[in-house]
């Protein structure tokens, strides 16, 4: 039976888009993408790019057409909730880049719109899907570093940050929001259960920095199963490896180290092994894409689904509280 691709808008041209947009093209070549831009100049410009069928000179444009199936959200964090809903109040199916959105509240309405409208709603959150992350499920699973005690996950850099990352309402948060969701998602995956609770910190030495709220957070995280949870996030601390690091997961009979990113991982425990991942498939983008299309046409659950998501946000939050109140926050 010919599958019948789904066809998608992104409402949003930026580099995000392009990113997600040549990687569909390429597993998918008769897909039918179009763009929507608040300047029609660069939806059209999208469009040539990728053999787009359509283009759209604005949002509401594109929502009340007919033409597509998803709604690809890739704006700034600020019109993610906005279109989500008036996505779902359109029949539209939605992904949203992350992170979903600035805070709870509008995860709220995107969650109700989702709910009443009867509409799909998924995050682009590729490292749910990074080969690394579910090799080393696995080990864990299969007993291989014993019990889980702890899941350490260092991730630094010194990012340039330019436009809108740099503008605090826009964002809705730091590094921790923009970046550091990734690494939550990563943190919550392999510590096996759902988080309870945070305490977080972040330097209070003077320095010049143009990132709003803040660009360098420590995170410690308890989970209901007993592991606990450390993430260092940063983007303003130079790394002679260019973002490269290493991250720790810690057992009762052994230990796996990995490269934060996910290029490999390396078992010591009941047995030794060794795995090095694909440097162009390493980040996931690839898998999520493909689940996303064929969980689709199958009629199957997108992944991660809103209860996870939200699950996340609310440890992002409980972080963020923690930062002010100098305590472990509950979620």
């Amino acid at each position: 039976m010919k599958k019948i691709l789904p066809r998608i808008c992104f409402l949003g041209c930026g580099a995000i888009a392009h990113h997600h947009s040549k990687i569909l093209r390429k597993l998918y070549p008769k897909i039918e993408l179009c763009y929507a831009s608040r300047e029609v100049s660069k939806s059209k410009k999208m469009a040539e790019i990728f053999k787009g069928s359509n283009y759209f000179g604005s949002y509401e444009e594109a929502l009340c057409s007919d033409y597509f199936d998803i709604a690809f959200i890739t704006t700034p964090h600020s019109l993610h909730a906005e279109l989500a809903v008036r996505a779902a109040e359109n029949k539209k199916d939605i992904i949203i880049e992350k992170p979903i959105t600035r805070n709870l509240k509008e995860f709220a309405m995107v969650e109700k719109a989702v709910k009443n409208q009867k509409v799909r709603c998924v995050v682009a959150e590729n490292y749910y899907y990074k080969p690394a992350i579910a090799r080393m499920r696995k080990w864990i699973e299969a007993g291989l570093i014993g019990k889980v005690l702890c899941v350490e996950i260092t991730k630094t850099n010194k990012d340039v940050v330019t436009g809108w990352r740099t503008d605090r309402e826009i964002m809705g948060g730091g590094a921790l929001l923009e970046g550091g969701v990734h690494w939550i998602n990563a943190l919550h995956t392999l510590a096996g259960a759902l988080p309870t609770g945070a305490i977080a910190f972040m330097p209070t030495v003077a320095y010049e920095t143009n990132i709003p709220y803040e660009d360098t957070m420590l995170v410690i995280a308890e989970f209901e199963n007993g592991v606990v949870g450390k993430l260092f996030h940063s983007w303003r601390i130079p790394n002679r490896f260019r973002g490269m690091g290493l991250s720790k997961i810690y057992g009762t009979d052994g230990v796996i180290t990995f490269e934060s990113n996910g290029l490999y991982a390396s078992l010591y425990g009941k047995k030794k092994q060794k795995k090095i991942f694909n440097p162009f498939r390493f980040l996931g983008f690839h898998y999520m894409h493909r689940a996303f299309i064929e969980n689709y046409i199958a009629g199957q659950p997108w992944r991660p689904d809103l209860e996870r998501i939200k699950v996340e946000m609310k440890l992002i939050e409980a972080a963020y509280r923690s930062l002010k109140s100098r305590k472990f926050e509950k979620l």
